[in-house]
């Protein structure tokens, strides 16, 4: 495996040979290795400011963004992230009035590349655009910095000078009636006991302020296949990311009939949980942050979990350090 420091070497080599990636700065985070700063998407007109780490002795890099949404958006937050691939997770609470998101994606050691990096950073960089759009103002914590001003959304001010002008056109004055291209003519002062001509203004509509049109959430990037029909194949060789053989350790011993007490709880990062303990499988669910879990078996690098409301799901788990 290698060095923190070789890793690091590494991922500036492919930043400096790629246009669309700018590493902005070094930053200081107790229990990494390293920690910096990396601009995504320099080319386009609404760059991503990312954090890019490795915890101490960790064997994956994190890619992360967090930021604050103006008003009640969790529910919202929390459809986004789940439309999105399994890789990205995110954290997301209501804090004071706004709603706080942490996102984040990683790349294990064992099968960092150029493309691994380069593709985890675009889909958090596009799943960050797509979290900025459901609020109009966006306010960076200090992990990140404010992203670029979001598109004009189609509003103007003319309503307003246009009531301006319509109440001095009720006026009758001189000045309101020009302001309109009308050249208004006082003739002389009528004597006493003539009336006095009125002079009618033009009337004024102010001009409709156009609503704008909020643009439709786009589509996750990976589309569903139809099933297709199962053709026995030659068995293909392992993939990288293999489960260790089962080897004798201690299991926790599940709970009696009827009961359920949390042994671990879903790290900061979240996890992810298939349907069986099979890497070549779908993922089933994305673990919350926090969720108190219950291990209830343990194969090699799986783990069988159990939730509070009786769920049952099969994670890595080296993750939460009950398997090797």
């Amino acid at each position: 495996m290698p060095s923190s420091d070789e890793v690091k070497q590494s991922i500036t080599n492919w930043c400096s040979s790629d246009d669309d990636l700018e590493i902005t700065s070094d930053r200081f985070e107790p229990g990494t290795d390293f920690a910096f700063g990396l601009k995504s998407g320099t080319l386009s007109s609404s760059p991503v400011d990312l954090v890019v780490l490795q915890d101490a002795g960790a064997d994956r890099v994190t890619i992360r963004r967090s930021l604050s949404l103006s008003g009640d958006n969790v529910s919202a937050a929390n459809e986004l992230i789940a439309s999105r691939p399994g890789s990205v997770t995110a954290a997301v609470e209501r804090s004071g009035g706004d709603t706080s998101v942490v996102a984040q994606t990683y790349v294990y050691l064992d099968g960092l590349s150029k493309h691994t990096f380069v593709q985890a950073v675009a889909e958090l960089a596009r799943t960050s655009t797509l979290l900025d759009a459901i609020s109009p103002e966006v306010a960076a914590t200090d992990d990140d910095t404010v992203l670029a001003d979001m598109p004009d959304d189609g509003t103007t001010t003319d309503s307003v000078s246009d009531t301006a002008a319509a109440a001095a056109a009720d006026d009758g004055s001189a000045a309101g009636a020009g302001s309109f291209g009308t050249d208004v003519t006082r003739g002389p002062t009528p004597a006493m006991g003539q009336s006095i001509p009125q002079v009618v203004a033009p009337q004024v509509v102010p001009t409709p302020t156009p609503i704008p049109t909020p643009a439709p959430l786009p589509q996750p990037s990976f589309t569903p296949q139809p099933a297709q029909p199962v053709v026995a194949q030659p068995v293909a060789a392992q993939p990288a990311y293999t489960p260790q053989p089962y080897q004798a350790q201690p299991v926790p011993q599940p709970a009696p009939a009827g009961q359920w007490a949390p042994s671990h709880s879903v790290p900061p990062q979240g996890l992810r949980a298939w349907g069986a303990p099979d890497p070549a499988g779908p993922v089933v669910a994305n673990l919350a942050p926090g969720l108190p879990i219950q291990v209830a078996e343990v194969r090699g690098a799986w783990a069988r979990v159990i939730c509070s409301n009786g769920w049952t799901g099969w994670i890595d788990g080296r993750i939460i350090g009950v398997a090797a």
